[in-house]
């Protein structure tokens, strides 16, 4: 086949698959929480981001985070995520001032619990998933100092009006050299002003039980970070985002103010099969 006869063709099926419009991108990306929607079967979904966090100890850049879902059942979902991120040192102290540290192979399912009604009286019955996975290490070295990690998460969504929902979600987060698991939750207030165009604003906690946190003496110790950003739907199988925040509190620092840190982020979500 020539080369000009394949441009045509793939500036002729291109359009062709863009105006397939029976289906529509459902991400669950930006932000830190997780939304209850799981995808229906035969349906692929690639979801990936860049951010950037800064803190007063490292610069951290995210390269890039990737996460692939996939369709099994109307009721269930697979879910392969991979980060990794780049670390620039701040400290004198630290040797090695820059690396590439992988973060383990996360694979896990989302799993729809109840999938909401429009009854009266029972509306206000939110919809609700749970979100399982278990992390892989990737090198030898995370082998050793991390062989297995998970998380399980409940996750909850509902609809106020037409164009105002929240998703709330509780959840767990187990290492090998824990004690106890770490806890989070998260409570996202979504806006849709106009067709295509979505707002949201969201609390995240982390609370943060291992056993380090007990022996400098303040406990528990736990985050609170607030992040905002907009979602733009391209086309129905392509939405764009953006978003940011910052930490607003962290229990561990000695005078109890808020951490210097903040975080950016961008992304795309793309419905690549139906």
């Amino acid at each position: 086949m020539g080369y000009r006869l394949r441009v045509i063709l793939i500036l002729v099926l291109i359009p062709a698959w863009m105006m397939a419009e029976d289906v529509v991108v459902q991400p669950d990306r930006p932000g830190e929480g997780t939304g209850t929607t799981v995808l229906s079967s035969g349906i692929i979904q690639w979801e990936t981001g860049f951010g950037f966090d800064y803190t007063s100890d490292a610069l951290f850049y995210t390269l890039p985070t990737t996460l692939f879902r996939f369709g099994l059942h109307d009721y269930a979902e697979l879910r392969l995520e991979y980060s990794g991120v780049y670390v620039d040192n701040r400290l004198p102290a630290v040797p090695n001032r820059a690396s590439y540290e992988p973060d383990p192979l996360k694979i896990g399912t989302k799993i729809k619990l109840w999938g909401g009604t429009d009854e009266p009286g029972v509306k206000w019955i939110p919809r609700v998933s749970v979100l399982a996975n278990i992390g892989l290490p990737l090198t030898k070295q995370m082998a050793k100092e991390k062989p297995v990690t998970g998380t399980i998460d409940l996750l909850f969504e509902n609809d106020i009006t037409e164009w105002f929902n929240i998703n709330y979600d509780f959840g767990s987060y187990w290492n090998d050299w824990a004690p106890m698991p770490d806890f989070f939750a998260s409570l996202a207030l979504n806006f849709t002003p106009i067709d295509r165009l979505g707002l949201f604003v969201e609390s995240f906690n982390l609370f943060d039980c291992d056993g380090s946190t007990r022996k400098s003496g303040t406990g528990t110790a736990y985050d609170i970070k607030i992040d905002f950003g907009l979602t733009y739907l391209l086309h129905p199988r392509v939405q764009l985002d953006v978003s940011g925040g910052f930490n607003c509190y962290h229990s561990n620092r000695e005078d109890s103010s808020p951490a210097n840190h903040f975080f950016v982020g961008l992304g795309v979500a793309w419905l690549l099969m139906k």
